[in-house]
């Protein structure tokens, strides 16, 4: 081989090297492109995500922050205006000097009774206090001089609520206590319960209905039995009077039927 021969061979392969190299260096920057160009999109997501955190956090500012009401502007400077929340006034309920002077008997009445400890006069006073509230609400009775018809009809609500929360207050001590008053009135109390309790949740279906005139008489009828617990035995009802047992028997008649029709 001569000497011309092994230049050209040296000047190929020299050249050969050059391609190569250039080939490398291409093939390295657009790598290179390719990572920077991932590393950004990564930071313009990122970025994006966090602006999205950042708005929404400053819209729930905004919905924290904004009242029903028009800003008001004072001196030049707009001051927010918050809604003013007024509170729900209760209906105040008007009682008379008579229905109060009931009532507070009968809140007596029931806070004895709850407090009190169920002992054998327990249950006979228990009976008593019936009795008289029955007398009361259904014979013309009196509680501090007041009878039943004297009261407004707020004040017959309330009494009638307070007498069916004494009612349900004794029984759950007493249970069945009513039938142990006397045999022969057992309905006629029961059914007077039964009344009270219609009343104490609405005061027209009480006005609608009254004792009927089986049980009105059994009670009448009954009067000595029950004199002993208007007599003997102390009554949670205080400064209670009765025209049912102060009149005679025979008198009673009359005064049914002109209590009746009245």
């Amino acid at each position: 081989m001569d000497k011309n021969t092994n230049i050209i061979i040296i000047l190929e392969i020299i050249l050969i090297l050059c391609v190569g190299i250039l080939i490398g260096f291409e093939i390295s920057n657009r790598m290179n492109n390719k990572i920077d160009k991932t590393i950004v999109d990564n930071k313009n997501i990122k970025a994006v995500e966090e602006n999205k955190v950042e708005n929404k956090t400053e819209e729930t500012k905004v919905q924290t922050n904004t009242t029903p009401k028009t800003n008001v502007t004072q001196n030049n400077v707009v001051i927010p205006n918050t809604k003013e929340i007024k509170p729900v006034k209760e209906e105040k309920i008007e009682y008379s000097d008579k229905d109060k002077r009931v009532i507070e008997v009968l809140e007596e009445t029931y806070n004895n009774i709850n407090n009190s400890e169920v002992t054998e006069k327990f249950k006979e006073s228990a009976k008593a206090t019936f009795i008289n509230i029955v007398d009361f609400i259904f014979y013309d009775g009196t509680i501090r001089g007041v009878t039943f018809k004297e009261l407004t009809s707020n004040g017959k609500e309330k009494v009638l609520q307070l007498a069916n929360s004494i009612d349900s207050k004794i029984e759950s001590k007493v249970p069945n206590y009513k039938s142990k008053i006397s045999s022969t009135t057992s309905k006629a109390y029961e059914n007077a319960s039964d009344l009270i309790k219609k009343g104490s949740s609405n005061l027209n279906d009480f006005l609608k209905e009254k004792l009927s005139s089986e049980n009105y008489n059994a009670i009448i009828n009954a009067k000595e039995d029950l004199v002993y617990y208007t007599k003997n035995v102390t009554s949670f009802v205080k400064d209670h009077g009765s025209k049912l047992f102060s009149n005679l028997k025979t008198s009673l008649s009359d005064w049914y039927n002109k209590y009746k029709n009245s």
